[in-house]
């Protein structure tokens, strides 16, 4: 459960504590717990430049781990790190030894957010302990109550009412993760959206001009644009006359842009890189440029700012980088790259292109498109009916600029669509961690409050769908739902089995209005978010046992989501009227925080959790077809209790059967193939029947269990698999039994956590490295089927990168002799720079696939088909400079691909960033994938 936020009038807590945890900067407000208080900042304690402490009261949200003697007083180690200003700059001197952006990672679902992969650079320093986004959020945190603990002696900051903000366009399961870093560092707080703490501190400190506006053109609406280092965050506020003053409610949140002053700061060190005219700079350079780039973006963006700003990078810090170089940028040039670049003069429905921008960099999925105007655009054209807001606040760093700000009332002015009046902003740096506490002294009556509820309504799949084909889903908690306010969908029941996961597919919308229980079609306009899950228990209930529950919701008093099942009815019951100690028993439901691959979704609700209307018995819910039931005997014949009256070929044709009962294996959905793999898991043991017996139950069951993740309980099917694996063959001589021994679990690679991945690896290295390095062979282990062999080891995408990149040089060296087009497919694998199921973070350096590029570019393409392909695979454009390899080799395969007439999406692939195509994921997968099960990105 979630901490409790005591924030109720009469709470004894002595004060309110306001936190930005920022993606550049934290910072900190407080006030006493009393009418008429007034936020004051925290000076942070930090390790700053000259390798001395001081107080700011920002500090930057970057970690360093420094090097041995080093810093005064700091013992160096694996987990020894700084965090604030000197942390910020010796992160960008030196390679491998900083983490920046944390926040920006809690919201990529691209990664695993809960596991050590900051820092994120794929050449990182080998004594550098990788940590969590979430470590990293707590570590931040709890260097903040350090110094607050320290200058506050009679306040204790775990025992006051704490707000921590968080952006308005974070999902439900990074605000989830930001809860779980303040639980990890002793705090209980409560979330709330940065553009409303802007506006709270707005209306502590000018309220009387608004109250003015109001007066003189009625009631408006107010945009609040924030743009901060990370993320630019939009949000509207209606606001009105009340009875007793002014009345305000958030209507509208914008979606996540991952876009902000690093983009620009990133912007004008590509400038700089460009005008030094020395090629790429290696990545401890740039990230010294970064910092003075970010100088002079302030310096050059000010209204005073002389017309020429130099750029130095000297040598400094622990590892020298060299002579100094030095360039000149002009407040022209960066005025119009900054200007133009991030809020272009647009024109009335201009739309934000979908080309992704150049302006990216540390892994991130940064926004497509640059252009910020354009995302203001977009908001307004779905948000307020393409009207312009009556008022403008703007907030975050950049916007302290008086260009910047006078360009966005220019391009209101130029869309014609009303007046707009920009509000005062006294303090854009520190106004979010003010607002937060006058919006906790708001919550014990001291104050105006902002009303609105949640900004998206939300949405659980049932397994049905529309005449038209569409998935259907029920409303469980409507947009604008007030905190508190909880929904039941009464008339709608769903079975759950006791012991096993429930998993809910769960969506968002952020303008449509049902009401809770409505029957919905879900289209392109709602947004798939983690899917919610379960393992429903009773103490006094067997487990396997069904049972009928109700789904409810409500925004909680913290600010998350919280979803829950309520039981109804067990089947074992002697009654269908559910009595009153069964009403009241619960099981939470869980946002997947750790998504095991990329692909996780599927695009139906799983047999575990199925829905059905109150009236109806759970037998007339899934009736069980002639069909299947003759599919299911044929798999019993041959892999259940022995039968005497079974024969050889009934064996041999057991696909052929199954196929003759339930229709051409490509028409096999997701659902019917885990039906299957379960029925095949169950006669396990007949495997050591026969030679037949043993392929056949491979082959079957490896294609049914493909690829290995996709369903909710695909997870216990690979437990319950696994230990078959350390078992092997009975029948160890049968090379056709050993490729579907290896073919199975190169099917089902995808849901193999990386300790099964490793043991794998663990057993088939000594059979692929070369004879030199004499590895030691397993007692009992004859391999057979190298080629199969090799294509599971290539698969394996959850290894640590270093003995991925191992057997990529193995293979490479093969490639010498050996004219195996085969061996370029694995190689292809081994070094794709965008993981078919893994995280990012298991991708190998860019510098050990360059060499096999530089090798493969030597090779006679028109004589090895697979060449092109894998090309594609390891010079793949990502957005990320830690894993897209020199911009010269991608020019280099570019051209080879033209030479070959290869598709033009592959050469574009290599030049600009393409998303990788289903076809293509098939492809690397080995085969396609089960009907239902879709791959998301």
């Amino acid at each position: 459960m979630s901490p409790v936020y005591e924030g109720s009038p009469g709470s004894t807590h002595a004060c309110v504590v306001g936190i930005d945890l920022g993606t550049s900067h934290t910072s900190l407000a407080f006030a006493k717990c009393e009418s008429g208080a007034v936020p004051r900042e925290l000076l942070i304690a930090q390790w700053v430049a000259g390798r001395r402490r001081a107080q700011h009261a920002l500090m930057p949200s970057v970690l360093y781990a420094p090097l041995p003697g080093e810093l005064p007083g700091v013992e160096a180690g694996p987990g020894s790190w700084v965090i604030g200003e000197y942390a910020r700059i010796r992160s960008q001197e030196t390679l491998g030894r900083g983490i920046t952006s944390a926040k920006s990672w809690l919201c990529h679902s691209g990664v695993d957010r809960l596991g050590p992969i900051l820092p994120w650079s794929l050449g990182e320093d080998a004594s550098v302990a990788k940590l969590s986004p979430v470590e990293v959020s707590r570590r931040i945190l709890e260097q903040v109550i350090q110094s607050f603990d320290e200058q506050q002696p009679g306040l204790a900051l775990r025992e006051q009412n704490v707000v921590l903000t968080v952006p308005a366009s974070f999902d439900q399961t990074a605000r989830k993760l930001t809860l779980m870093a303040a639980e990890q560092a002793g705090l209980r707080v409560r979330l709330l959206e940065e553009p409303q703490a802007a506006f709270y501190d707005y209306l502590g400190q000018n309220s009387g001009e608004l109250l003015q506006l109001v007066g003189r053109r009625g009631p408006l609406e107010v945009l609040i644009c924030d743009v901060g280092g990370g993320t630019t965050d939009l949000s509207l506020i209606d606001v009105d006359r009340g009875a007793s003053g002014l009345q305000f409610r958030r209507s509208a949140v914008g979606r996540h842009l991952l876009l902000g002053g690093d983009n620009m700061d990133l912007a004008v060190a590509r400038l700089a890189e460009k005008k030094l005219d020395r090629g790429p700079l290696d990545a401890a350079r740039f990230g010294q440029l970064l910092i003075v780039a970010r100088e002079a973006k302030e310096a050059l963006l000010a209204s005073d700012a002389a017309g020429v700003f130099g750029l130095q990078l000297l040598s400094s810090g622990a590892q020298l980088l060299g002579h100094s170089l030095s360039v000149d940028l002009s407040r022209e040039e960066v005025r119009e790259l900054v200007l133009d670049g991030f809020f272009p003069r647009t024109q009335t429905g201009e739309l934000p292109h979908a080309r992704r921008s150049g302006f990216t960099t540390l892994g991130l999925p940064f926004e497509r498109d640059a252009a910020i105007t354009r995302h203001i655009l977009q908001f307004l054209a779905r948000h307020a009916d393409g009207r312009a807001p009556g008022a403008l606040l703007l907030n975050g760093g950049v916007t302290r600029s008086r260009l910047i700000r006078e360009r966005l009332l220019e391009c209101f002015q130029g869309w014609g669509l009303g007046e707009v009046t920009l509000l005062s902003a006294p303090d854009v740096q520190l106004g979010v961690c003010r607002g937060a506490v006058r919006y906790g002294l708001s919550l014990h009556g001291f104050g105006p409050r902002i009303e609105g509820g949640t900004a998206q309504g939300y949405y659980a799949a049932i397994d049905a769908r529309s005449p038209s084909g569409s998935k259907q889903a029920l409303c469980v908690v409507p947009r604008g739902s007030k905190e508190g306010e909880r929904h039941v969908l009464g008339t709608r029941r769903f079975e759950l089995t006791l012991g096993r996961p429930a998993r809910f597919e769960l969506y968002s919308h952020d303008t449509a209005l049902h009401a809770p229980g409505a029957l919905v079609d879900i289209d392109d306009e709602f947004q798939s978010l983690p899917a919610v899950t379960t393992i429903p228990r009773l103490a006094d209930v067997d487990a396997e046992t069904g049972v009928q529950v109700q789904l409810e919701g409500e925004l909680s008093a913290i600010g998350t989501l919280e979803l829950d099942c309520t039981l109804v009815h067990v089947d074992a019951a002697t009654t269908d009227q559910p009595s009153q100690s069964v009403g009241q028993r619960r099981f939470s439901l869980a946002f997947e925080l750790k998504v095991p691959s990329a692909a996780n979704a599927t695009s139906g609700v799983p047999a575990s959790v199925r829905s059905q209307p109150e009236q109806r018995s759970r037998s007339q819910a899934a009736p069980e077809g002639a069909r299947w039931l003759a599919a299911e005997e044929a798999v019993m014949r041959v892999l259940g209790k022995g039968r005497k009256d079974v024969v050889a070929r009934e064996v041999k044709d057991l696909v052929r059967s199954l196929e003759k009962a339930l229709g051409p294996r490509k028409e096999w959905d997701l659902e019917l193939t885990r039906k299957l793999a379960d029925s095949v898991l169950e006669g396990h043991k007949s495997r050591s029947r026969s030679e037949d017996h043993e392929r056949v139950f491979w082959m079957l069951l490896g294609y049914c269990l493909r690829p290995g993740f996709g369903h909710s309980r695909d997870a216990e099917r690979i437990a319950e698999l696994w230990p078959l694996f350390d078992a092997g063959l009975s029948f160890r001589d049968g090379e056709r039994s050993w490729q579907q021994f290896w073919i199975a679990w190169r099917r089902v690679a995808g849901g193999l956590i990386e300790p099964m991945q490793t043991r794998i690896r663990e057993l088939l290295d000594p059979a692929l490295a070369p004879a030199e390095l004499k590895l030691k062979k397993p007692k009992g282990f004859r391999p057979q089927a190298l080629d199969e062999l090799l294509g599971v080891a290539s698969h394996l995408e959850r290894v640590e990168p270093d003995r991925r990149a191992a057997l990529g040089r193995w293979l490479l060296e093969r490639t010498w002799s050996d004219r195996d087009a085969r061996l370029w497919t694995h190689l292809g694998r081994l070094g794709a720079r965008v993981p078919t199921y893994a995280s990012a973070h298991y991708v190998l350096r860019a510098a050990v696939v360059e060499r096999w590029l530089e090798q493969l570019l030597r090779e006679r393409w028109s004589e090895v088909s697979t060449a092109a392909q894998c090309a594609v695979s390891l010079a793949r454009v990502t957005g990320d400079e830690a894993r897209d390899v020199a911009p010269r080799l991608r020019a280099e395969v570019a051209a080879a691909l033209g030479r070959v007439g290869a598709a033009e999406e592959w050469r574009r692939a290599v030049l600009e960033l393409v998303p990788v195509s289903l076809a293509e994921r098939e492809q690397q997968l080995g085969d396609d994938l089960p009907l239902g099960l879709r791959l998301i990105e």
